[in-house]
């Protein structure tokens, strides 16, 4: 139902609040948009409704996190559960998508409501949810939940992508995406991502945000971009970079230069927005209850995979806890994702940047290149990119490890890799969706990649 005075709107489950809201001027009833159900029920999620009077607004959303900052920020009332749907893709489900017109929102069920709500200027957010369409004859059938993220002792869950070449991402800093209200680059990159074929995971490298501040904005904003990637069922992992925690402060600078390096380990912000759920996939964690340090599991290719996240220059106790998790995996191809690990010109960092603890040098001593089955290594933080470096470890394996960070002030790179098991080829690009640009320099392909099968 739409109030044609103010273009406000208004979705509702009930017989008796559509004829209220009938009499409060919402005249326009636009009639079912689709079919949910009103009971909890196995693979279904709640949605909850929130409303701000001025301006008359309802945001409708199954996100805890937007749930809280609504509230604390925008003065949103949380109204409760308005219905339960699914979370996930299925045939016989469409996707419930939320659009924007400066502070008010409204939801599209199809492809008539997305057109008519671009037409008159309404700006996409992102797929709110599944729902059975408004032709239907029954709520939508529970489907299958998200699994909740394993522990080390459980088996792996893997990505959908098993046979055939396949592609997957890395995503290089974004903190000047998420500085401004609105900027659409960092949900741009992730909405086309999700549109490639055979994409079995995204490793982004660290420095997610610029600095965290008391209403936690950018990292808000940045979660409901990466939402993009979890609604879609696309694994993904975020690496703590510097800027991720709560050493850097307003403007980029140093926080407490006094106390950086014991600030660097506060990840508080990080993850009470991020869970390990959130990333799919998870196989282990270094620390219970946090993402600062886990890995994931994935078939692609025909191949076993497994991609590391680690802290920024991580403590000792955590290459500790690496090395155990490679080693218990040697039939998995290992890519290991870190914000610093190569310098500026390519070559492997011997600092600790001052307030960490573990050099990309002592990392590769250490860790890298002591187990033949570690393939890649993916970092960020300096620079802008580099073409793949190659080292050789102690088994006489290749490992190949790159560069890229950007900092691009108008639109938004990504690494893109192709890999081709059969014939031992990786191809790897730099391209940003936003705008088309491709950084050719950087492109190349790589032959005679020895893979673990």
């Amino acid at each position: 139902m739409v109030k044609p005075s103010n273009g406000a709107s208004l979705t509702t489950p009930w017989a008796g609040e559509a004829t209220k809201a009938a009499a409060a001027g919402f005249t326009d009833n636009q009639g079912v948009s689709f079919k949910a159900s009103t009971e909890p029920g196995p693979g279904l999620v709640a949605v909850k409704r929130m409303y701000r009077s001025l301006p008359q607004d309802y945001i409708f959303t199954r996100s805890t996190t937007e749930l809280v900052s609504a509230a604390k920020l925008f003065g949103y009332r949380d109204q409760g559960t308005t219905f339960y749907v699914s979370k996930v893709k299925a045939d016989c489900l469409q996707p419930v998508e939320r659009f924007r017109k400066g502070t008010r929102h409204r939801l599209a069920a199809g492809a008539a409501d997305r057109s008519a709500l671009l037409a008159a200027g309404w700006k996409y957010e992102n797929v709110a949810f599944y729902a059975a369409p408004a032709g239907t004859t029954s709520a939508p059938p529970p489907t299958t939940p998200a699994p909740p993220p394993p522990t080390p002792a459980k088996p792996p869950v893997t990505s959908p992508v098993s046979n055939g070449a396949f592609s997957f991402a890395v995503v290089p800093d974004t903190q000047n995406e998420v500085l401004v209200s609105g900027d659409p680059r960092l949900t741009n990159r992730n909405q086309w991502l999700v549109k490639q074929k055979n994409l079995a995971f995204v490793a982004q490298t660290g420095d997610l945000v610029n600095w965290d501040t008391p209403d936690h904005r950018q990292m808000a904003a940045a979660k409901r971009s990466m939402d993009v990637l979890e609604d879609a069922g696309v694994p993904y992992t975020v690496s703590v970079g510097n800027h991720d925690t709560m050493a850097t402060g307003v403007g980029g600078s140093a926080r407490d230069p006094k106390n950086t390096y014991r600030l660097q380990r506060d990840t508080t912000t990080l993850n009470s927005y991020f869970k390990a759920s959130d990333f799919g996939s998870v196989a282990g964690a270094y620390e219970s209850g946090k993402v600062d340090n886990v890995f994931t599991t994935h078939t692609a290719g025909g191949l076993k995979w497994m991609v590391l996240s680690l802290e920024f220059c991580p403590r000792p106790g955590v290459v500790a806890w690496a090395k155990k998790v490679v080693a218990a995996h040697p039939d998995h191809n290992v890519l290991i994702s870190t914000h610093s690990y190569q310098n500026g010109g390519g070559g492997i960092d011997g600092s600790n940047q001052g307030y960490g603890d573990t050099s990309g040098q002592q990392l590769f001593d250490q860790l890298v290149s002591q187990y033949p089955n570690i393939k890649m290594v993916f970092s960020g933080h300096v620079g802008l990119a580099q073409r793949a470096r190659v080292d050789t470890g102690r088994n006489g394996n290749k490992i190949y490890s790159f560069l890229t960070t950007m900092h691009d002030p108008v639109t938004n790179p990504v690494r893109m890799f192709d890999v081709d098991p059969a014939n031992g080829t990786v191809k790897t690009r730099i391209y940003a969706p936003l705008t088309g640009t491709t950084w050719g320099t950087y492109s190349q392909t790589l032959t005679g990649v020895q893979f673990v099968r």
